[in-house]
């Protein structure tokens, strides 16, 4: 018995050091470097052409408007796209449903699946104080062009077109039919693309791949990661917007009653930011942006992220606590956002309400979600109401063709950056068109710093003019070189 102990706790020892080596060697393995020869080459006229035609877009303030309201900055837009890009209104089938627009294209064989490049015009408000250049100004200045939409995302629709209009200068005519796709609401979901995918259903039309804003090329995606990288969105969160109502006793606040319902709204979010109440885990697409950017990485994450089938136990609990990104890549996420109660301090409410905004995770669904938070409001007996919302979107395959050969026109076009499918906390227009690709893509080719993405919504928001010549230079070779 004791020889059959120490035989056991020999294989023991010596399947953990064989464990061991193994993660070492993992860790040891760094990133190449990409050897290719640098395609995203422009010239300074053409730089400035670019970044004088994203100036003149985003001077047209088009700010979200809902169904029914008056889009007349959306029609001047479109008239500043056929100035700016005159050879695609002139060879390009353009249909315009409701100030949303796609156009059309065609290529040498139509029957094989199109390829879809998307954005959307609208923008977001830009009321807030303190911008140093005017929302609207389109200025352009210190190597960037400065305004509401810069980056989000009329710089995404101006490259594409941009690229498509110098291909048709060149007399190019691509293998398949290409479509460009713009929404005019996506920033409050107001259904523009939902038109768009219902025109291509009309039309039988099917994609090989749609490839909207969402991921871009980035710094410091991880601490200790010096390299760019190319972070490509595979799948995006589902969102939701609950209301969560208190009834009771109002009155005069000098003889405050104890059933106050701002007092159970105010136990009720902080039974919620307390603890997690959603289920955690590192799912396949976070594993996979995390074994992706591994290589690059200092040897400390390269050891943890390199070796996953060692870690990830480890990290499912470690994540929610590393910080509010690295939680929300494992978990559904709720935030309080929105409230009211009485008109006057003096006076007791008989009824105040609170909104969530919840980020859904592809641990569990919708209503899930939404059922776990009702459970826990009915403890504080306030009512529950869903206003809107939707799933997390399907994973579209990182190694399904179409990315690989994205991946492969990244390190032509950005020889010296990394590419990763990324998992998305937010939410683009891309998730509408599931229906007819099984290739959905959320991927800027525009390279946007700390500061500019700290902009997105807020102010000052700006983007690099070299920036964004790279990112017609992208989109061309993209469109060019696919068969």
């Amino acid at each position: 018995m004791k020889t059959f102990l120490i035989v056991l706790l020999a294989v023991i020892g010596i399947i953990i050091l064989l464990l061991v080596i193994a993660a070492i060697r993992a860790a040891a393995i760094k990133a190449k470097p990409y050897t290719g020869e640098e395609k995203a080459l422009f010239t300074p006229d053409e730089e400035a052409k670019y970044a004088n035609a994203l100036s003149e877009m985003i001077k047209v303030p088009t700010v979200s408007k809902p169904e029914g309201a008056d889009k007349s900055e959306f029609y001047k837009l479109h008239a500043k796209l056929k100035e700016l890009f005159p050879l695609i209104h002139e060879k390009l089938e353009m249909t315009d449903i409701d100030g949303n627009v796609i156009y059309r294209w065609k290529g040498k064989d139509s029957s094989k699946d199109a390829i879809l490049l998307m954005g959307h015009q609208d923008v977001v408000p830009a009321s807030e104080k303190g911008w140093e250049h005017g929302p609207f100004s389109g200025d352009i200045e210190g190597g960037k062009i400065h305004g509401r939409g810069a980056m989000d995302c009329k710089c995404t629709v101006m490259a594409e077109m941009a690229a498509v209009e110098e291909l048709l200068e060149e007399g190019f005519e691509p293998e398949r039919d290409v479509y460009l796709s713009f929404a005019s609401n996506e920033e409050i979901s107001g259904g523009g693309a939902e038109k768009l995918v219902s025109y291509l259903e009309q039309k039988g039309v099917r994609l090989c791949i749609a490839m909207d804003e969402g991921g871009a090329i980035v710094e410091n995606v991880f601490p200790g990661m010096s390299a760019l990288c190319a972070a490509v969105g595979i799948v995006e969160k589902g969102t939701v917007n609950i209301k969560f109502t208190a009834k009771g006793n109002g009155g005069h606040s000098s003889t405050p009653p104890s059933d106050n319902p701002i007092a159970r709204l105010s136990a009720f979010v902080c039974d919620i930011e307390k603890k997690n109440h959603f289920k955690t885990g590192i799912t396949p697409p976070v594993e996979r942006m995390l074994s992706s950017l591994a290589p690059y990485l200092t040897f400390p994450m390269r050891l943890i992220f390199g070796n996953l089938w060692l870690f990830k136990p480890l990290l499912n609990v470690a994540m929610p606590k590393f910080s509010p990104m690295a939680k929300a890549f494992v978990t559904t996420t709720v935030v309080f956002t929105q409230g009211a109660g009485s008109d006057a301090p003096n006076v007791i409410p008989g009824e105040a309400y609170l909104i969530a905004n919840m980020r859904v995770g592809t641990l569990q669904t919708r209503d899930e979600c939404v059922e776990i938070l009702r459970k826990a409001a009915e403890k504080y007996d306030i009512e529950t109401e869903p206003l809107m919302g939707f799933d997390a979107s399907r994973v579209t395959d990182p190694d399904s063709d179409e990315m690989k050969y994205l991946e492969k026109c990244v390190h032509e076009v950005f020889p010296s950056y990394c590419f990763a499918p990324y998992y998305m906390n937010g939410g683009t227009d891309c998730r509408h068109y599931q229906s007819v690709t099984d290739n959905c893509v959320r991927f800027t080719p525009i390279l946007m710093d700390n500061s500019q993405l700290a902009a997105m919504h807020s102010v000052n928001e700006n983007i690099g003019t070299a920036a964004v010549a790279s990112g017609v230079k992208f989109y061309k070779y993209f469109i060019k070189n696919h068969q």
